[in-house]
């Protein structure tokens, strides 16, 4: 009898959940790799042709022994689906170069049915994007790796719906002395994420952006001395991460609210007091640029430049006229540095010390020669609270 009781009990349960509307069970299986939503065919009736209407679609080349197999996989999902069902989001990744016949048939399936959201995160080779894709007007998000101008017809971006854009992996080299503007083009674009990028061959990266409203570069280079220039006058979000200082144009941000700069500098160019110098000079100058923000993040690495090259910031004047409040990451070590007064004065006395002040002190991970070493833990945080009025 309890046997039989638990049998009635889990077919509730399966009822209960086959009788979902199918937006919501869309919604669940969105959550998996699209090759595991079709597996859910199997599961009753009620699923047997569900997977035939969503909307997202997510594929990738990890969950298949062979690269024919996924191949196979794709092109038969998007043969056999609801053609009149509209694309709202599309992933495909692949960790080895694309086929240019299998890419073309997957860009033409998902520009006709309109895709909204488009994730490419693959390894382009020689492929070169078809001109309709960049003509595509659906496409309001788009996400791609391992990106050259080169597979851009005429090295430009098109897509006039775009909103946001993350690009990584990605190398630019454009021979010209004029500034190299590749975005100028995608006139609503407001969120930008520029990660693990070298640029080189150009004076002047230029990002057109009138709609712009949140920008990020994180390990990010310009060779040959090239700068960055920023015709933005909406933005609202700058984040500069794991990168080495770069050379910004003085430009107005004038809505420029939240700044995050997380500087990286390797410790040998803290050797000689002229890359001490220079690297205290672009960090300076891009605050100038971000004079406007009022909340701003600063890394370890970042107030360690400033404090090695006390000298500079005496001739520099303070950038921050509209800080509200400021957030300064430490760290408790060794060969830790303080907060120095210079630095301070520097990063506070435009705001007249009307600022807060927050101090995270993240504490650095020791390392014990003992044999039973005692357990201490690796990473702590003290947020201290000061206002500083006159």
């Amino acid at each position: 009898m309890p046997i039989r009781r638990n049998k009635r009990v889990q077919k509730c349960k399966d009822d209960r959940f086959s009788n979902l509307p199918d937006d919501i069970l869309h919604q669940i299986l969105s959550f998996n790799d699209t090759k595991y939503a079709v597996q859910t065919c199997l599961l009753s009736k009620r699923f047997k042709n569900l997977w035939k209407t969503l909307p997202d679609l997510s594929f990738d080349s990890m969950n298949f022994n062979r690269v024919f197999c996924f191949k196979r996989f794709v092109l038969d999902v998007l043969t056999h689906r609801d053609p009149s069902v509209d694309i709202g989001k599309f992933s495909l990744t692949r960790r080895d170069r694309i086929d240019k016949s299998f890419m073309t048939k997957v860009i033409d399936y998902v520009v006709s049915h309109n895709v909204k959201d488009l994730s490419l995160p693959v390894d382009w080779g020689e492929f070169r994007l078809p001109q309709r894709l960049i003509e595509c007007e659906s496409i309001n998000s788009l996400l791609m790796e391992t990106f050259r101008p080169e597979i851009l017809p005429g090295h430009w971006f098109g897509f006039v719906g775009l909103q946001d854009l993350h690009l990584s992996r990605m190398q630019f080299h454009y021979e010209s002395q004029q500034p190299f503007d590749p975005f100028s083009s995608c006139p609503n674009l407001r969120s930008l994420y520029l990660g693990d990028c070298y640029l080189s061959g150009f004076s002047v990266f230029r990002i057109t952006g009138h709609q712009l409203i949140n920008f990020s570069l994180s390990n990010f280079i310009i060779a040959n001395r090239g700068r960055i220039e920023l015709l933005a006058p909406m933005l609202t979000s700058f984040s500069f991460e794991n990168s080495i200082p770069q050379c910004f144009a003085l430009v107005d941000l004038p809505t420029l609210s939240n700044v995050n700069v997380q500087v990286f500098l390797p410790h040998q160019f803290f050797r000689s007091n002229s890359t001490k110098q220079k690297a205290a000079d672009a960090l300076t100058n891009m605050f100038r640029v971000l004079r406007h923000a009022r909340f701003v993040t600063l890394s370890y690495d970042t107030i360690e430049i400033l404090a090695k090259a006390p000298n500079r910031l005496q001739h520099q004047p303070s950038p921050f006229m509209e800080l509200e409040k400021m957030k300064l990451k430490m760290q408790l070590g060794e060969n830790s540095i303080a907060i120095s007064p210079h630095v301070t004065a520097y990063l506070l006395s435009a705001s007249g010390y009307h600022a807060t002040l927050e101090v995270e002190v993240e504490r650095v991970k020791t390392t014990f020669s003992s044999p039973d070493p005692v357990g201490i833990p690796s990473f702590s945080t003290v947020d201290l609270t000061l206002d500083f009025w006159e």
